[in-house]
């Protein structure tokens, strides 16, 4: 029998089917993501459902979710997995816009040929080895290759406390902490006349070369669910900080306002 269309999951309102919609109708390659991940991914990648997007997702595993995004994002230009399981090099897609590179995204082979196959990402997912020394170096290699206004997306937060993919509550370099500085790095006016920034960096990369901050200053938010941080780049023309201090109203009878501000 023929598979399922995974449009005949369309409510009768005709919208595009919902991520969980096509997972449900899915009967292709295999693709294994936790529940939760379903409805973060619908709310942060909806903006992009019709939008000629970039993506790239390490960790290909048996290839369903490079499957699902072509079919979840059907103006995409091109969805690259990478994976260091040399069996993934012969699965093969009838899309023509998937994309397979083997090898350790960390590596600089890996990194040429994901770059070769798309210069610069609007969505980057690292749903790879879940080590935090790999997280932590994926993000420093690949998040300056994320366009303005992309989003970079790490999955499986949970290992950071898991002492076997180098994690754990009490450790200062893990994978969970490094995000947690990413937050420091957005608010970095308010406190960088007291610490320099570079210092967040010593636990990560204590010898060594260590990543240029630059990219990270382009960071707009950084947001925490259970098990999974999604990290957004400012779009382009976007005034960084807080931006003028907008007052509206005219009665100020609890706290007067400076004579400098004037109230419209």
């Amino acid at each position: 029998a023929d598979p399922p269309d995974p449009m005949s999951a369309v409510p009768s309102d005709s919208r595009p089917p919902s991520l969980r919609e096509l997972y449900a109708a899915h009967s292709g390659k295999v693709s294994d993501k936790w529940s939760l991940y379903l409805d973060v991914y619908e709310r942060v990648l909806a903006p992009y459902r019709e939008a000629p997007v970039a993506l790239a997702e390490i960790g290909v595993q048996n290839g369903g979710s490079l499957e699902l995004w072509a079919r979840y994002l059907p103006q995409a230009t091109a969805l690259v997995g990478c994976d260091i399981d040399p069996k993934c090099g012969a699965l093969a897609f009838d899309d023509p816009r998937i994309f397979v590179v083997v090898g350790d995204a960390n590596t600089d082979a890996a990194y040429r040929a994901i770059l070769a196959c798309a210069p610069a990402f609007d969505v980057f997912i690292d749903d790879g080895s879940h080590t935090s020394r790999d997280i932590v170096l994926a993000f420093c290699n690949y998040f300056r290759h994320v366009k303005p206004g992309g989003v970079y997306i790490v999955e499986d937060l949970h290992c950071s406390y898991r002492p076997e993919w180098g994690g754990g509550i009490d450790r200062g370099d893990t994978s969970m902490e490094f995000l947690k500085v990413l937050a420091d790095i957005v608010n970095q006016p308010y406190w960088q006349r007291d610490r320099a920034p570079t210092t967040l960096l010593d636990p990560f990369f204590p010898s060594g070369p260590r990543p240029d901050l630059a990219p990270l200053r382009d960071i707009v938010s950084v947001t925490f669910c259970d098990s999974m941080c999604t990290v957004e780049k400012r779009a382009r023309g976007a005034v960084a900080g807080l931006g003028e201090r907008v007052i509206a109203g005219r009665e100020a009878a609890v706290e007067p306002f400076a004579a400098a501000v004037r109230l419209k």
